[in-house]
């Protein structure tokens, strides 16, 4: 279940918890007190999931925004690590972490699911 369809599934069966909950972090601790007072039903667990994955997504961009901009401030690996207070133990450990958030040539999907073989190619006689 992804995050929109968690939303409106809990809009729906638990109007409650969106309408009290201002953020995903309250959202989440809503859905953790109700399932304290009993078993969760499959669509609530699905719609956990979904919010703590999308908890995840978020932290992930702005992760990758705040490494990028210490990184173009023209802080080195080690000077990051230690911005931030990660505990690496060395410049290799800090940048084996972030490269893959900061590296110019990632590969970005886009969106298309095909895998592998030669890509098609257009007809050049038509």
């Amino acid at each position: 279940m992804k995050y929109e369809e968690a939303r409106l599934w809990l809009e729906r069966a638990e109007p409650s918890v969106t309408r009290a909950a201002r953020s995903l972090t309250e959202e989440l601790e809503t859905l953790k007190q109700r399932s304290a007072d009993g078993p969760l039903t499959r669509d609530a667990a699905a719609a956990w999931y979904a919010i703590v994955h999308e908890m995840h997504r978020v932290a992930d961009r702005y992760e990758r925004d705040l490494i990028r901009k210490l990184r173009q401030d023209g802080l080195t690996w080690a000077q990051v690590a230690e911005a931030v207070q990660a505990q690496l133990g060395s410049r290799q450990a800090a940048q084996a972490k972030w490269k893959r958030l900061v590296d110019p040539g990632r590969r970005i999907t886009t969106g298309n699911m095909q895998r592998g073989g030669r890509r098609k190619q257009s007809d050049p006689q038509a």
